[in-house]
């Protein structure tokens, strides 16, 4: 829409011819999956009722279906997802994947969660290495967690405490 002359979106080969010039045009950039995800796995691990607006549902599906799984109301509508929870969730196991599957950035808030959880959860990295460099922050705070490799074994414990951590 812009005048520039691009061939191949969703292909192995892109294809750009050079032009003359290029005109102005609105564009709306497509929310952020990760953030929307964080907000809504922190409604669920805190007990609470939020409302995420302008989101797509559509690539959410990961953390939307988990988070039902773990006992999270979970409406979505148009543009917005409501998560509510009315007691404490229950552990889950996680595997991370690239796109469409679960977001690897949405991991470590999902730990958090879960280190609060009724039960024993599991979360899987298989995109990074050296992912789980937080767990000792979480741990500080009583979080009962093993890390085995590329996976982190996570046993719910009644409540956090603050405690000193580093970012």
């Amino acid at each position: 829409s812009m005048g520039a002359k691009i061939r191949g979106a969703g292909t192995d080969t892109i294809r750009i011819e050079g032009v003359e010039s290029l005109h102005g045009c609105e564009h709306s950039v497509i929310p952020d999956r990760i953030e929307a995800g964080t907000f809504m796995i922190a409604a669920a691990a805190i007990g609470g009722d939020v409302l995420v607006k302008n989101v797509l549902s559509e690539h959410l599906r990961m953390p939307i279906s988990k988070l039902r799984e773990a006992g999270a109301e979970v409406t979505e509508g148009d543009s917005d997802i409501r998560v509510t929870t009315k007691s404490r969730c229950r552990s889950v196991d996680i595997e991370t994947a690239v796109f469409p599957g679960f977001a690897t950035d949405l991991q470590a808030p999902f730990a958090a969660l879960l280190s609060q959880a009724d039960g024993t959860g599991i979360i899987r990295e298989t995109i990074f290495d050296n992912r789980f460099r937080y767990v000792d922050e979480l741990r500080r705070m009583g979080a009962d967690i093993k890390v085995e490799r590329d996976t982190a074994i996570i046993r719910g414990v009644e409540r956090l405490s603050g405690a000193p951590v580093e970012a």
